[in-house]
């Protein structure tokens, strides 16, 4: 057994769609061999906290914590205010001291110090065999080379979105300050790496010009299998069910569904009233503005036990695709929660995408365009008059497998005992 130091500053309680990949890596990593210390953030902010996550931390984890300095100093000169006003004193302090490191290459940036200085104290107690760093946030790699170059360890970056933003969707942009730094950051990180990982061949070929790595590795995401073992029966009530759950943001969300919603309800078409459709992971609101609130539950944020629940019992998944860069290159952590529920995927997705490229590769699916409200109606028409889902392809259980979590940390110990053999 291996010692490898794990930097993924998303882990639980954080919660949020990358604390995933990192939960489920270190959680079957020792069945190959590694026994990860995971280093990771003190302490999520309230909104990105669900101590629930917690329960599913593999038993025998080593998890090591560190906090931000700008919190350390704010706590530092926050300490002589009268104790009523200092925790509101300290939070202002850490948001301004936040804001002098600039936010280079990210908001986390303020955490790489104290990260490297845990992770050699860690290094000096129990030697590492090598170093496993995933982003974003961006920090998180800059802290693997950090360790690397004081240790002389080998270590591996992983990818799990692009780190300089496509510009091509509101949420994904830059300052002036990462615009300059970032590029220089990430080519000397990759440069100095063992190894880098990514999740989709299409994301390999854009962070090969980011990087100038042509070496780059793909690991998909994927599910866990024991998820969905022992999940009680669907209910019998007559109802067909839709769900869908994931964030709602410019460019990415459940749009073309709803509007499906609301055309049927316009329509009055037969058996509308057996339609039962529940989204979970956004706040509630959309619904009521469609005017399709007596058919849409909206469940706002929910436990990751709560989203596989609303997956098993519906009749049919939606998986929407961010618009712009990621339309192509991104594959969203629940298409395989989808995959693993078994249920039926209708995928709003380029039939070019990544997406679309597993889906026809595992099965199980449906791939129409991004704009097609008129087929994401008819696929609902179906379901209220109790026909058969047309376009749909058998899920071959034979390639499924590969997209389990321990097939996927498989795949990454492979790499890991490469580096190491080096």
């Amino acid at each position: 057994m291996r010692s490898l130091l794990f930097i993924a500053y998303m882990y639980p309680p954080f919660a949020n769609s990358g604390t995933r990949r990192s939960l489920e890596f270190a959680n079957h990593l020792p069945d190959h061999g590694w026994r990860p210390t995971v280093l990771t953030l003190t302490e999520p902010k309230p909104r990105d906290r669900d101590d629930r996550l917690l329960d599913e931390v593999r038993a025998g984890t080593r998890v090591l914590r560190a906090g931000h300095a700008s919190e350390r100093w704010a706590r530092r000169l926050s300490a002589p205010v009268p104790t009523q006003y200092r925790e509101r004193v300290a939070q202002g302090l850490a948001w301004r001291l936040e804001r002098m490191w600039g936010a280079v290459p990210d908001d986390a940036a303020s955490w790489r110090g104290e990260a490297v200085a845990a992770a050699l104290r860690a290094h000096r107690e129990t030697p590492f065999d090598a170093i496993l760093a995933t982003g974003s946030p961006w920090t998180s790699l800059l802290v693997a080379r950090d360790v690397a170059e004081r240790t002389g360890l080998p270590y591996v970056l992983d990818y799990r979105d692009q780190w300089r933003p496509s510009g091509t969707v509101a949420w994904d942009t830059e300052s002036r300050l990462q615009r300059w730094f970032s590029p220089r950051l990430e080519k000397r990180a990759a440069a100095q790496a063992a190894a880098v990982v990514t999740v989709t061949p299409t994301l390999a070929t854009a962070l090969t010009k980011d990087t100038g790595r042509d070496d780059i590795e793909c690991i998909t995401n994927g599910f866990e299998p024991k998820d969905f073992a022992n999940l009680p029966p669907a209910p019998r009530d007559g109802l067909v069910r839709v769900s869908y759950t994931g964030v709602w943001r410019p460019g990415y969300g459940p749009d073309l569904l709803y509007l499906a919603v609301q055309r049927l309800k316009e329509a009055g078409v037969p058996g509308l009233e057996r339609l039962r459709v529940d989204t979970a992971g956004f706040e509630p609101g959309p619904a009521a503005k469609h005017g399709v609130q007596d058919l849409i539950r909206e469940h706002g944020r929910v436990p990751h036990s709560t989203a596989l629940r609303l997956m098993t019992d519906s009749d049919m998944v939606f998986l929407p695709v961010s618009q712009g860069f990621y339309a192509l290159t991104s594959l969203p952590g629940k298409l395989f929660e989808y995959l693993g529920s078994g249920r039926p995927i209708l995928a709003a997705t380029l039939p070019d995408s990544e997406v679309a490229r597993v889906i026809g590769d595992a099965g199980g699916g449906r791939q129409i365009m991004p704009d097609d409200v008129e087929s994401a109606t008819a696929v609902l028409a179906d379901l209220c008059a109790g026909r058969s889902l047309t376009g749909f392809s058998a899920q071959r259980p034979e390639r499924l497998a590969s997209y389990t979590r321990a097939s996927t940390a498989k795949q990454l110990a492979g790499i890991l005992d490469r580096v190491t053999r080096r």
